[in-house]
């Protein structure tokens, strides 16, 4: 295939202008409608989910991902491409195994 060769596209369908009284006749329903009262729920988070949802520093050795950050910045970040394609590979066929 080439890509001079190539037809336009087009649209699934045409796009439909809005009739204006559709328009205020939505906005006059909305006025018209009346509000209901609403009730208010309380809602208590366990102590483990407070927990959770808590930053927690020691989860995360920011001194490395600065200094994993600083590496990219600067072009210096190099990977063991062969090293992670065989964590690849021992990755799946342990999922393969457990299937």
């Amino acid at each position: 295939m080439s890509i001079e060769r190539t037809q336009a596209s087009q649209p699934v369908s045409p796009i439909q202008q809005r009739d204006p009284s559709d328009v205020a006749a939505q906005a006059a329903k909305k006025e018209n409608s009346v509000a209901a009262p609403v009730s208010g729920t309380a809602v208590t988070l366990s102590d483990a989910q407070a927990t959770l949802t808590q930053s927690n520093s020691q989860d995360i050795n920011t001194a490395r991902v600065e200094e994993l950050k600083q590496a990219i910045r600067d072009g210096k970040l190099t990977m063991d491409t062969g090293k992670i394609a065989d964590a690849l590979l021992q990755d799946t066929q342990d999922y393969l195994k457990n299937v």
